[in-house]
């Protein structure tokens, strides 16, 4: 795990993004799932790459172990999986 201050978690369909401040220790983002290991209170925020406010408000993220799943869809008709996007 590698310590960290600010981490992309996940990029959305357009141009925002979720980003994590705060102190945390993170395995390498996956595309399925992240371990998160969060030190002190954090924050994860809904913002633009430019750091701008993004759709939703900051989320405060509590202190302790964390995993960091990315939401899917099954199709029964089609019998398909398919990644959710914000």
């Amino acid at each position: 795990m590698k310590r960290k201050k600010k981490e992309v978690l996940l990029l959305g369909e357009g141009v925002h993004q979720h980003t994590l401040y705060g102190d945390f220790l993170i395995d390498e983002v996956r595309e399925d799932y992240s371990n998160l290991k969060v030190r002190k209170d954090s924050l994860l925020k809904h913002e633009h790459p430019s750091g701008k406010f993004g759709e939703h408000k900051t989320l405060e993220i509590e202190s302790g172990d964390w995993i960091m799943g990315k939401q899917v869809e099954y199709n029964p008709f089609t019998q398909k999986v398919t990644r959710v996007w914000d």
